[in-house]
């Protein structure tokens, strides 16, 4: 007696979770011809924006701005699939304003708290940039290479909601502390991950 084999759990996906809950305004964009490239852009313009408040010290605001500019950046990419204007530049447009605007919100958090005198929150805060950068670094190389590398702790979504998210309420020193965590820890998950799949592979040759 054979058991029907168990299709295994794919691994949860904050980006997933997202579109699934955009799926309604996305089809509305979609169907007024919003361009994607249009999303991205906007997106990086509110990131930009955000990383100057962060700088000045409206951090409540800043957060609030950045969840906006995430709201854009899971956006564009459902908004391309589904009126199927999908294209490599704006796929490429949309990865580097993402590098843009991030960096750009961690050097704003960094002057910050430069600024406030706080220099142990502000290497946090550049340890965290350096770990989030690894992380989407670390899939784009694994990609270029043939291996697909989705695996990780905290995606780009996650770093966003628990940065903006925590600073809304006034716990940005939390967020970045997570966020360092959690980007070390899907950093070497990737690497792990890319190494057993290399080493599958040559097994398989």
């Amino acid at each position: 007696m054979s058991f029907p084999r168990r299709e295994p759990r794919r691994p949860f996906s904050y980006m997933e979770a997202l579109r699934q809950l955009l799926n309604p305004l996305v089809r509305l964009l979609s169907v007024l011809r919003v361009r994607p490239d249009t999303l991205t852009v906007l997106g990086w313009v509110l990131s930009l924006a955000s990383a100057v408040l962060f700088g000045v010290g409206y951090t409540r605001v800043a957060g609030a701005v950045m969840l906006a500019a995430g709201l854009f950046d899971a956006l564009d990419g459902a908004v391309a699939r589904e009126s199927n204007r999908m294209s490599a530049f704006g796929a490429f447009l949309d990865s580097t304003l993402d590098r843009f605007s991030e960096s750009a919100i961690f050097v704003g958090i960094i002057f910050f708290y430069a600024n406030a005198s706080h220099p142990v929150e502000a290497l946090l805060t550049g340890v965290a940039m350096a770990f989030s950068l690894l992380t989407s670094y670390t899939r784009a190389r694994a990609e270029g290479l043939g291996y697909e590398c989705k695996v990780g702790l905290l995606e780009r979504a996650g770093r966003v909601l628990l940065i903006s998210i925590l600073s809304i309420i006034g716990l940005l020193n939390v967020g970045i502390w997570l966020v360092a965590a959690g980007a070390f820890v899907t950093s070497i998950q990737r690497i792990l991950h890319v190494r057993r799949a290399t080493r599958q592979q040559q097994e398989d040759s």
